[in-house]
């Protein structure tokens, strides 16, 4: 039997390193398998063919032409600007390096990109509400750095990396380990036909943009980093589709003031020309902001303005300059196609008088004049209902129709049952809320219109009646 004492011999000559390379070995396999895990997972997962892929692919592939102006920001401005229109009235060079919600800071590194390269002369900064008041935009953050460092060299891809791992969006947060995989944000659905099918397109051989097509149905490619849809929105889905509903309704950050400020001072330290510009949407989602919408958005202007920039409220233009038509939206937030090629003509023209020295404030309402906007929408633009119980038990549907201070409403209460026949409960009048007959089963048709009109509706919604 051995002793303690020849136990500890042989540790000390041999055993313990024997040890620790087999630690080490085992530290290797371990990270080994993880790398491989990612590995597999990011080329099963990773959304291929994602639109921030297809705009820096299509930027880079412009390399050699001329660029003079670039149209950053989230999926409001990528779906609000057609290059080619601005360009034909113009006479410019535009080029859409705005990305599904692309935060702020991501604007800032195509605007820096876009100068670096083609020494750009004018920025259009598309921004909304939101652009202002929600930062929770990790996944976008990631699919736009992905993309970009897709086409670069190794050193500078791992620059950009870095980059996005200490960046205020991720640092001293969990997303900033997750970002190491990419797969835990960009990824397809997580069911067997959107996994296999991402992964026929990755091994089909087909560019970004031919599986963004696929993978985007209903996107159509235009060129010039542009691509739209041709949906039409639905008003009676009014209230699922405003924003306050899909993001909630907060005060602009000053995180992200600060970062349009440090786009402003980019512009200004190139001289280049930085137009910021709010862009369209129904007139019911920018209501439904209240008070704040003004109060908020005033603080944007000032901050705007006080940088040396122009500042361009779509939603405030007076209808001489923009009015967009019912047809113009694919959703509450966003432009279709045909609404894109409106808007941009009529934009184009904004730019033109800027261009010749003109004050284009003057084409706007005051965020001071708030009234006079109100006083300036002539027609419902949709309706919301909710449902309550009340006292004694039975359901109550209120109504509220968005629109103007000078257009009175009148509603009627249908119910429709499941057999699609329809009751009348409460015929019009100007009372937005109706008691439902206890017992009733089916859904409320809530519609609305003009007081005067004799047509069936203006708008409609369903509103579902509690079991």
């Amino acid at each position: 039997m051995r002793t303690s004492k020849e136990r500890r011999a042989d540790a000390a000559s041999g055993g313990a390193p024997r040890s620790w390379r087999r630690r080490i070995v085992e530290t290797i396999v371990v990270i080994g398998i993880i790398v491989a895990f990612d590995v597999v997972c990011s080329f099963a997962l990773e959304q291929y063919g994602s639109l921030s892929s297809v705009m820096w692919s299509e930027y880079r592939a412009s390399a050699g032409e001329n660029i003079d102006t670039v149209v950053v920001g989230s999926s409001t401005a990528q779906r609000s600007f057609d290059p080619s229109v601005l360009d034909n009235a113009l006479g410019t060079s535009t080029f859409s390096m705005a990305t599904p919600a692309q935060p702020l800071d991501d604007s800032y590194t195509a605007v820096e990109q876009a100068i670096k390269d083609h020494h750009v002369r004018r920025v259009i900064l598309g921004v909304d509400y939101e652009s202002l008041s929600y930062e929770n935009w990790s996944g976008s953050h990631v699919a736009f750095a992905r993309a970009k460092m897709d086409g670069e060299p190794f050193s500078q891809a791992v620059a950009d990396y870095w980059k996005l791992l200490v960046s205020p969006s991720f640092m001293r947060r969990a997303d900033s380990l997750c970002a190491l995989f990419p797969w835990g944000y960009n990824h397809v659905k997580l069911n067997r036909e959107s996994i296999v099918a991402n992964v026929r397109e990755r091994m089909s051989g087909d560019n970004v943009l031919e599986a963004a097509k696929v993978v985007n149905g209903g996107w159509t490619y235009y060129g010039r980093g542009y691509g739209n849809y041709d949906s039409v929105i639905d008003y009676s889905r009014a209230r699922e589709d405003t924003s306050v509903s899909i993001h909630g309704l907060d005060d602009f950050k000053q995180t992200l003031l600060d970062q349009m400020t440090a786009i402003a001072q980019l512009c200004n330290e190139n001289g280049v020309q930085l137009v910021v510009v709010v862009t369209p949407r129904p007139a019911f989602n920018v209501l439904v902001y209240g008070e704040k919408y003004p109060e908020q958005m005033s603080r944007l202007q000032q901050m705007v303005e006080a940088e040396g920039a122009t500042f361009v409220d779509a939603n405030m233009l007076h209808a001489e300059t923009y009015s967009p038509q019912d047809g113009d939206f694919a959703d509450g937030e966003h432009l279709n196609y045909a609404g894109a090629t409106r808007f941009s003509q009529a934009f184009a023209g904004v730019l033109q008088a800027l261009d010749a020295g003109q004050d284009v404030e003057s084409f706007s309402y005051s965020y001071n004049d708030w009234d006079q906007y109100l006083a300036s929408i002539h027609q419902i633009s949709a309706v919301v209902s909710r449902v309550d119980k009340a006292d004694n038990g039975d359901a109550v549907v209120s109504a509220q129709a968005y629109t103007g201070t000078d257009v009175q409403v009148e509603y009627r209460f249908l119910l429709v049952g499941k057999d699609h026949s329809t009751t009348v409960i409460q015929d019009w009048s100007s009372s937005d809320s109706c008691d439902v007959p206890r017992g009733s089963h089916g859904d409320v048709m809530v519609c609305t219109r003009q007081v005067g009109s004799t047509a069936d509706y203006d708008r409609f919604c369903m509103q579902g009646l509690p079991h």
